[in-house]
């Protein structure tokens, strides 16, 4: 086996993850983070089982498991299995949904790829990698305001202009160490391109979501505010003011060493000063019953900034009921329904009435991983921070590095604390962190050292191992996500809808539960449609029917704290109601169950009034949209719902005659 075409595979490999960003395709599920996803695993998977086929005769391309930053990441990794383990959905955390993409499986292969990248990649190899992906983001950065599938600046290949906005931050600060590097000083070509794509995607991230950049874009959009307070309002609002901070804050590490000397004590007094300001604002803003909370939910009225100051401290409260390690990864949708408040889904909290995410990495990690998990997600900052400024403080060298990706980890930790990770984001940080491990090591001295063939049986054994896990881990969850749109498109009530439907939930655990949620409420809206009713057949809708029911009943026993699955499944045994009353019975039970765990969310109520009124039991209905009004009166669809049942519990009058 020629082993040096071994390691220039696997160098390609690294290389062709930077297009995760570039990957979408509306034939799957969520189109913007499926297909990423999976091409990134596929990625990570190839590269990683090429790799353990090196390392075991290569030794110099083995993992050094003594640097602390490896430590850090497979330490995390194993918190958030045992998280998983001891959580309140294994299967969710572990595969997580075709949405989100963020459980266990990912984290293992974000693992497993630093850890390659980290073993065999050199300095030269970085600057090259970095290059690609600052020119990948650039080209990203360009093609977005004319992108019209998700509206110009409105995150074009990445589909949302927050996660778009995180993909940027990171590369505008590669940009950034690329031109200040040694290499750049010595090659004017990097320095030039470094440069030009550092002012391109700075510029894109600083316009996208404005009104300035659709006029660009768009004939006859005429901005209505002035530039500056266009860009704050506009998108990727975190990501722009992270940025600003991250630039100010390289400022201030790169004059912390400057020959000046009072230049050094006063760049360091705002260091220390400002950290400290900064980490007690956030600790005391996640936390209610304290005057910075009070401070954000007293200035800050905007709907969604209201809406995430509710969300933490809901997500506050599921920390404290399991504090050491959460709830599990991908699970903070427990959470949200068990502390649910009322007034979320009014205008004065945003509007939107469900959150999978706290919207901060802090409340998120806390939920699902408990303060384990948050000790072990600092660490990995902290390790990295240790590995950049161990050589600048005993020698003065690397100081580009450090400064530029210190300020970076902290824009990109800052700008976290109202979004959260996709797989793009993910990808930089991880890609990042290996640089940080790869760039200490010393030289390897490969051209001298050729290793000895490694056993057949052995690369065997490799090759089987890799097949297995590309089967389950990302064909599975592929065909899942394929064939569910194929499903979605299928004809209503047809034998091949259902074969669909079970062929897609079949192929994969990955998404099940929001997936067999997708298909009921499909089901449930296409039959509110006439003309899909003359389609279907008796057969065809009992079929369907139980179809469904059945999966939705398994969501039930196998997620005992699950709302959403038992409030989709009332919802579809109302449904099944107009057909066969019997099933108004089984909608009363799951729905009582939905409300049990979400005693303060009023859906619940007001799916269990339908069935009510299904019942011809009016009062009960009436009854029950009361105490979904006073949970929180100001929601505008409590006061809808609540007129509607009034008015069919009015009597009427018909002939001089009360009915």
């Amino acid at each position: 086996m020629d082993y040096r075409k071994l390691l220039i595979l696997i160098k390609v490999g690294i290389f062709a993850a930077l297009i995760t960003p570039l990957i979408k395709s509306v034939e799957f599920y969520f189109p913007y983070v499926g297909p990423k996803s999976l091409y990134f695993m596929a990625v990570a998977e190839i590269v990683f089982f090429l790799w353990v086929v090196l390392s075991l005769g290569w030794k110099q391309y083995r993992v050094n498991l003594k640097n602390p930053l490896i430590i850090a990441i497979l330490a995390f990794l194993a918190i958030s299995i045992a998280a998983a383990l001891g959580g309140a959905n294994l299967s969710a955390s572990f595969w997580s949904k075709f949405e989100r993409m963020g459980g266990v499986l990912m984290l293992s292969h974000l693992a497993a790829f630093a850890v390659v990248a980290a073993s065999v990649m050199e300095r030269r190899d970085w600057v090259r990698l970095f290059c690609a992906s600052i020119g990948i983001a650039t080209v990203v950065a360009l093609i977005t305001p004319f992108d019209k599938s998700t509206g110009a600046g409105e995150g074009g290949m990445i589909g949302n202009n927050s996660f778009w906005g995180t993909y940027l931050l990171f590369n505008i600060f590669i940009a950034l160490y690329i031109f200040v590097s040694a290499e750049a000083r010595q090659r004017k070509n990097i320095k030039y391109f470094s440069a030009a794509a550092f002012l391109i995607t700075a510029a894109s991230l600083m316009m996208v979501g404005t009104q300035h950049l659709l006029n660009l874009t768009q004939q006859g959009v005429e901005p209505t505010m002035g530039l500056a307070a266009d860009i704050l309002y506009g998108g990727a609002r975190a990501a722009k003011l992270s940025f600003l901070g991250g630039l100010g804050l390289f400022a201030l590490f790169w004059f912390s060493f400057a020959k000046n000397r009072i230049a050094r004590i006063l760049s360091r007094a705002i260091l220390v000063s400002g950290l400290a300001a900064v980490l007690v604002a956030v600790a005391m803003a996640i936390q209610p019953g304290n005057k910075v909370y009070q401070f954000m939910v007293d200035n800050f009225r905007e709907g969604s900034v209201r809406g995430r100051l509710v969300v933490w401290e809901t997500g506050w409260k599921g920390f404290l009921e399991r504090p050491i390690l959460g709830w599990g990864p991908e699970n903070f949708n427990l959470v949200f329904a068990r502390y649910y408040n009322p007034c979320t889904g009014s205008p004065e909290c945003s509007g939107e009435t469900w959150f999978d995410r706290a919207h901060n990495i802090v409340v998120d990690t806390l939920v699902e991983t408990g303060v384990v998990g948050l000790i072990g997600y600092l660490a990995i900052f902290g390790a990295a921070l240790y590995l950049l400024w161990r050589p600048v403080l005993k020698s003065g060298a690397g100081l580009a590095e450090a400064a530029v990706f210190s300020a970076m980890f902290a824009a990109y930790f800052v700008q976290n604390l109202t979004v959260f990770d996709m797989v793009v984001s993910y990808l930089m940080f991880y890609l990042c962190l290996a640089f940080i491990i790869s760039d200490r090591r010393a030289a390897r001295g490969l051209e001298k050292n050729f290793p000895v063939p490694t056993e057949p049986s052995r690369v065997m054994t490799v090759a089987a191992a890799g097949i297995i896990c590309f089967y389950y881990f990302v064909a599975g969850p592929f065909w899942t996500d394929y064939n569910t749109v194929v499903a979605a498109r299928a004809p209503y009530g047809t034998d091949e809808k259902i074969g669909l439907y079970s062929y897609a939930l079949g192929a994969s655990p990955a998404g099940k539960y929001q997936i067999r949620m997708f298909f009921a409420n499909q089901w449930i809206m296409g039959l509110q449609e006439p003309e899909v009713l003359k389609t279907l057949t008796v057969g065809g809708l009992q079929k369907t029917f139980v179809y469904l029911a059945g999966e939705l009943e398994k969501s039930r026993r196998e997620s005992p704290y699950d709302f959403q699955s038992r409030l989709r499944l009332g919802q579809l045994y109302n449904s099944w109601g107009f057909f066969d009353p019997e099933k108004l019975a089984l909608a009363e039970e799951v729905l009582n169950q939905a409300m049990a765990l979400s005693p303060n969310n009023p859906q619940s109520y007001w799916e269990l009034s339908q069935t009510r009124i299904q019942q011809k039991r009016i009062d009960d209905a009436r009854a029950l949209v009361r105490q979904a009004y006073d949970l929180y009166p100001g929601n505008p669809k409590a006061v809808s719902m609540l007129e509607k049942v009034e008015k069919l519990a009015a009597p009427t009058t018909i002939g001089g005659e009360v009915k």
